[in-house]
């Protein structure tokens, strides 16, 4: 008697075991082999996404890295900002060319680590989601692909890539400090700092700022000293985010205490870094009295 195929209708011998068209068992519920096949693509599936999850981390981290840095207060510095996303996009690709294509895995969360790492460093905890995807994605990389390093050479990507970021923000770091107190310029500085009879001296300190270049964010600060150095008060006498360049602005440090100042010291600060103004002058109080 002429048997068919269950599966794909074609007629087969009667002794048949199994067809010769699609391969199909005979002897095997039809069902219970689709069950089999759907399981079996279902846990493919399932696998696979397991182990494309560092690729897919990385990408967003990369991703969040560029959303991340064009979120960050300016006050941080465009230099800082613009540093972490490129470090984010370049890190980022990198490590998957090394996962995925050299296969890698050891040099590429090596790779991941230290642009997390640099992120962080550059806009600190502006970065940190970013940061924490690359950490996740190198660890995940570890332990999904395994330790192994097939070239060592490779090792250099991630160790130039440190090297490198640093050298290139030392020389921009001390190329912007030459090019940025070239484009201070503080001039009519005077005082009047009076002794009103009271007790307490009181006055101001005034004079201009001129700026040539474009800043995300400008102070003055002004230091009142005693006859030995010490500072008695600090005032800010000019601030502004994102002053305008080519335009001259008015300063004015106020003063108020019951000890009669001896010096002041006036500085250009960038973005609150006071460690090293962009401008610095010393004054000789000259203090009037009002009795």
């Amino acid at each position: 008697m002429t048997q068919y195929c269950r599966k794909c209708g074609a007629e087969l011998d009667d002794d048949a075991e199994f067809c010769n068209s699609c391969g199909f068992n005979l002897n095997s519920n039809l069902n219970e082999q689709k069950i089999k096949k759907f399981e079996h693509h279902t846990s493919s599936n399932k696998n696979e996404f397991v182990t494309k999850s560092p690729l897919i981390l990385a990408v967003i981290g990369i991703i969040i890295s560029i959303a991340e840095g064009l979120s960050t207060p300016l006050l941080l510095g465009w230099d800082s900002i613009l540093i972490a996303m490129a470090v984010g996009v370049i890190g980022g690709v990198l490590g998957i060319i090394l996962m995925e294509k050299f296969d890698e895995p050891l040099i590429a969360a090596i790779e991941f680590i230290a642009t997390g790492f640099l992120i962080y460093t550059f806009i600190g905890r502006f970065g940190e989601i970013a940061t924490i995807l690359f950490i996740i994605a190198a660890v995940l990389a570890l332990y999904l692909k395994g330790h192994h390093t097939k070239n060592k050479k490779l090792f250099a990507i991630p160790i130039l890539t440190v090297i490198l970021l640093f050298v290139l923000l030392i020389a921009g770091g001390a190329a912007y400090q030459i090019n940025a107190e070239n484009s201070v310029t503080v001039g009519n500085l005077t005082q009047n700092i009076t002794n009103d009879g009271y007790g307490y001296y009181n006055g101001y300190i005034t004079g201009d700022i001129k700026l040539d270049s474009n800043f995300d964010y400008l102070s003055v600060h002004v230091d009142f000293l005693d006859s030995n150095g010490k500072v008695i008060d600090s005032t800010i006498g000019w601030s502004s985010a994102n002053p305008e360049n080519g335009k001259t602005y008015k300063i004015s440090a106020l003063y108020f205490d019951q000890q009669n100042p001896a010096k002041a010291e006036i500085k250009v600060v960038d973005s609150f870094n006071d460690e090293t103004p962009l401008y610095t002058e010393n004054m000789t109080i000259l203090t009037t009295s009002e009795v």
